[in-house]
This record gives structure tokens, sequence and C-alpha cells, in this order.
């Protein structure tokens, strides 16, 4: 009975988001300076961990810098404010153990908090609704990396942080 813990967000995916976005365009003081997105440049200016909208709503622009602080608060507010509410949305999602939550949190914060039932989500809403092939690694990985941007300059860091994700989701609490 996971229910005790299904209202707070897994230190497993809190970590992957960290490992995967970086904090980048750490500049010597510890501020981050913003950054161009790896398949959309500047046209989607990004900061500290792959923060792309601040919480009041404004985009990030070329030149913003912020804390490291700053940065944290940014990332818990995305992960808590757009991808939590849509996550429990999922039917399943009383009947995943934190380590598959954070997959998908991992998943959600990179490819959009709506994946779930989107037309261009089924595999991974599959994977949602399949309780009997989560222990199915082979098959759970093979959903998870259909995800990763082929022939883009960002399809081989997507590649591995979907089988990253696929792996936390297939590890046992």
């Amino acid at each position: 009975n996971n229910t005790s813990t299904s209202n707070r967000i897994p230190q497993s995916g809190i970590d992957l988001i960290k490992e995967f976005e970086g904090y980048h365009e750490k500049q010597p003081d510890g501020s981050a300076k913003a950054y161009k997105d790896p398949i959309y440049g500047w046209g989607v200016p990004t900061i500290g961990y792959g923060t792309t909208k601040y919480p009041n709503g404004s985009r990030v622009r070329q030149g913003d810098i912020i804390s490291q602080a700053k940065a944290e608060e940014y990332l818990s507010w995305e992960v808590e404010g757009l991808c939590k509410p849509n996550l429990e949305k999922i039917s399943t999602w009383s009947q995943m153990n934190d380590n598959q939550r954070g997959a998908l949190y991992s998943f959600a914060y990179n490819l959009g908090a709506h994946f779930y039932g989107g037309s261009n989500f089924q595999s991974i809403t599959k994977v949602c609704n399949s309780p009997d092939k989560w222990n199915n690694s082979a098959w759970v990985e093979e959903q998870f990396v259909k995800y990763c941007n082929p022939r883009s300059p960002a399809e081989q860091g997507l590649r591995r942080r979907r089988k990253a994700e696929a792996k936390l989701f297939c590890t046992p609490i």
C-alpha cells in the first residue's frame, strides 16, 4: 500500500530530473545564465534545471540570470504545480510505487505534464494502464524509448534519459 507516500514527490524523480536536465550555464558565483534549448535554440530560452517559464507566467529570456536557490525553487514549482496535479489523474497512480512515480515525474517534466492519454503518447499511456506488465522491463523500456526525438541533436541524451526512466520504473522499492 503506497497511499502514505503518494502525495509527496519521490526523491528518485527529482534526482533523475536534475541528472538529465543538468544545471546549465553555471557562473563562477554559482548562479545560472539562460541557455538555448538543444532542439529549439533561442526559440525556447531555458534556465537552471530546464525551466522555460517562471512561476509568474513570464518566459525565460536570453540574458536572464538566477541563483541556484531560485533554480531549485522553479524546479519544485513546476513539479508540484504542473506535473503533480496531472499525474495524480492517472487511473493507476495509487497502485504505483515511488520509483514508478519518480520515472513518470521525470518524463512529465521533460515532455509535458499532460502526456497521459494524449494523442502522441499512446505507448507511455499504455505503460501506465498496464500494471500486469510493469515487471516486464524489456517491454517498459521499449515504450519509454519511443520518446527520444529521432534524428534531432537531443536524440542520444533523450535515449539515455528514457532508458534511465524505464530502469527506475522497473526498480522495486
